[in-house]
């Protein structure tokens, strides 16, 4: 007996993918691979959350997000083959503008900090949701170039929101960076932040004025104890005039970082290279309006600290004022003229003296010439503690190296720390050295000059006392190698 041709099974529902995620208020399609012709219905979703839609013409189910939840698509075809797809929509992790704008100093601005500055001007355009986080890598900035006064670029800037309950958003800023020319001009103050050190509370650090004509430079170090909430440190500018300020910040930020040498050594650092090539933001304050020009976040254990030095370029003086709050709370609350206060004494104040010059001479053969750095305590002009260790005064040195003798001699350049560790940033005839921490009595080699016979040689030192560092410490200048150092560098240095 033959037996009977068995009948073709038809084949089951397929698509690709089989779950989706859907922006809200967007759409995305589903491929509908099997059955290959006729239609299905779709069924079991919830309908206020996502919006399935079969097209017959591309053989694909469309999803369209209504609200953020989470639902399944029942797809069913003529012989009663079903299969689920998972829907998911999404919120954008955040949303940033096309274009932006930074306003610069510098002679000229380096490609770097025009990479810097195009990132920050991206930032302040890109806004996150709640529990999502804002990546912009300098190194990916493309476009950046020097920029020499009165010259303009258009830098591009890939922007990356995410977060865990989000989708992802790209966007790349594009941010036209202007070069306006200004001069150099000497600070005539120092503002110092830096009590309380340690931050139990919120409210205002510090605040001074800033007046037309008198250029001041603020350093501010805080700490954030251990199982403290987030805080962030916001410095304000507030005018409270007439007419609209210009003001341009020269800035060295560091942290937040729970290494004590790290953050003051980086903040130091990173304000000596901006100071020397004048390279600033010009920020415009309206009438009546307080800005932030800085805004850090301060976990706990951590640090942060802050080198900026503010010129007014035009229209009335300006408060400047240093504020701590909860990081989630809105950055843009009001000063309060009441200051925190600790048991824990440190400087916090406005001091006359924000440079130091020196002239100094070294001969051959002789006894080595010391320089100290940082041992010159500053009287506060307000009520509260002098400055000890001259954190944030700059000091600028001419060095000049005699040799009396017939022959060719090396001089030494060392670094000794006096009382602790002590880390060190040095520019050295334009040259920028710096030290990783140094334990007291040791005295590591900077550099070594060479002064022909019956010559001389000059050197143009600038360095600056570093926050967390143990200051004062001494710059040893000798043909010969002092206790505790050699002619060889270090690892220290680089």
């Amino acid at each position: 007996m033959q037996s009977p041709t068995a009948s073709n099974s038809p084949a089951p529902v397929q698509f690709a993918p089989s779950a989706v995620r859907v922006l809200l208020g967007h759409q995305v399609s589903v491929h509908l691979q099997s059955p290959p012709s006729g239609l299905v219905v779709l069924s079991g979703y919830d309908a206020t959350v996502a919006q399935p839609v079969f097209n017959p013409i591309d053989r694909s189910i469309d999803v369209t997000g209504l609200h953020v939840g989470t639902t399944s698509v029942t797809v069913t075809d003529d012989a009663g083959s079903s299969a689920t797809l998972s829907v998911a929509v999404l919120a954008s992790a955040g949303r940033a503008y096309g274009n932006a704008r930074a306003t610069i100093t510098g002679d000229p601005a380096s490609a770097d900090f025009v990479a810097e500055e195009a990132a920050r001007a991206a930032m302040l355009v890109t806004y996150a949701e709640p529990g999502a986080r804002v990546s912009i890598d300098p190194l990916a900035v493309r476009d950046a170039h020097s920029l020499g006064p009165d010259e303009t670029a258009s830098v591009h800037v890939p922007v990356s929101i995410t977060g865990p309950a989000f989708l992802p958003y790209q966007q790349t800023v594009s941010v036209r960076v202007v070069n306006v020319a200004q001069p150099r001009v000497t600070p005539k103050f120092l503002m110092v932040s830096d009590f309380p050190e340690t931050i139990t509370e919120n409210g205002t650090l510090f605040y001074a004025d800033v007046n037309s004509g008198e250029p001041a430079r603020l350093l501010y170090y805080h700490y954030e104890p251990p199982h403290s909430v987030t805080r962030r440190l916001l410095v304000k500018v507030q005018n409270n005039g007439s007419e609209a300020s210009l003001l341009q910040v020269i800035d060295g930020l560091a942290g937040p970082n729970p290494n004590i040498l790290q953050v003051g050594h980086e903040s130091t650092r990173r304000f000596l290279v901006h100071e020397a090539a004048n390279e600033g933001e010009i920020y415009e304050v309206p009438p009546g309006a307080t800005i932030n020009v800085i805004d850090q976040l301060l976990p706990g254990d951590n640090l942060i600290s802050g080198l900026q030095q503010m010129r007014v370029i035009s229209g009335d003086g300006v408060r400047i004022a240093v504020v701590v709050q909860d990081a989630d709370d809105s950055p843009v609350g009001a000063v309060s003229d009441t200051l925190l206060q600790s048991a824990v004494r440190h400087a916090r104040g406005v001091y006359r003296v924000p440079d130091f010059y020196y002239d100094e001479y070294y001969t051959v053969g002789d006894a080595p010439t010391t320089l100290t750095i940082g041992k010159l305590p500053l009287r506060n002009m307000v009520q509260g503690e002098v400055l000890g260790g001259d954190y944030g005064v700059k000091q600028s040195a001419n060095l000049t190296l005699l040799n009396p003798s017939d022959r060719p001699a090396n001089v030494g350049m060392w670094f000794q720390p006096r009382g602790g560790r002590a880390t060190g940033s040095f520019f050295v005839d334009g040259r920028l050295l710096q030290l990783h921490p140094v334990n007291p009595g040791r005295a590591e080699l900077l550099k070594i000059f060479s002064v022909p016979a019956h010559g001389y040689r000059q050197v143009a030192t600038v360095t600056m006392p570093e926050g967390g560092s143990s200051y004062p410490v001494t710059l040893i200048l000798s043909s010969e190698a002092p206790p505790g150092g050699g002619w060889s560098t270090t690892t220290t240095l680089y």
